[in-house]
């Protein structure tokens, strides 16, 4: 059996264990370790290291708010006029109040944040936005015309081991 590194790197299993969970968290750990080729004991406890680690954030249903919903998404850049620590706390504070902001980063360059938000409709949009306005900041939306991709990084790590293979 391949041990993870003792730098905290990890190895194919650890990887193997992260892409079938990120492709579907909710699975047994009979599925699990077959999915991954160890038996049950060793792949629970090395699912229950990676919980441990935080190389695991959680379990997650892959929900379809625009349909249940009605909501529509916008994604927005957030640039500030003169930026501040003071304003970045203001800022995030904001993010972090508003329910239809379902994701934030922080970003280097010209560019400060980038939001994903889901709102109603334009007006409602504009409502969420309202507090932002009150700093000094420039903005651009972009309302999404359709979903390509949902996120998926269930392949982005099976690429990671398959380049470790």
């Amino acid at each position: 059996m391949t041990k993870r590194a003792s730098n905290g790197q990890l190895d194919r299993f650890d990887l193997r264990i992260l892409a079938a969970l990120a492709g579907r968290g909710r699975q047994t750990i009979t599925e699990l370790s077959k999915l991954v080729g160890l038996s049950p004991t060793p792949c629970s406890a090395r699912l229950e290291r990676l919980e441990a680690d935080a190389a695991i954030l959680g379990y997650h249903a892959d929900v379809d708010v625009e349909r249940l919903t009605g909501l529509s998404l916008y994604y927005v850049t957030i640039t500030a006029k003169h930026f501040s620590p003071s304003l970045a706390r203001k800022m995030e504070t904001l993010i972090n109040e508003s329910p239809y902001i379902v994701a934030a980063d922080a970003l280097f360059g010209s560019l400060d944040y980038i939001l994903q938000i889901y709102a109603h409709s334009s007006q409602h949009y504009h409502e969420i936005m309202a507090p932002f306005l009150e700093s000094e900041i420039d903005y651009h939306t972009w309302p999404v015309s359709r979903r390509v991709l949902r996120p998926q990084t269930h392949r982005l790590i099976s690429q990671f081991t398959n380049n470790r293979s």
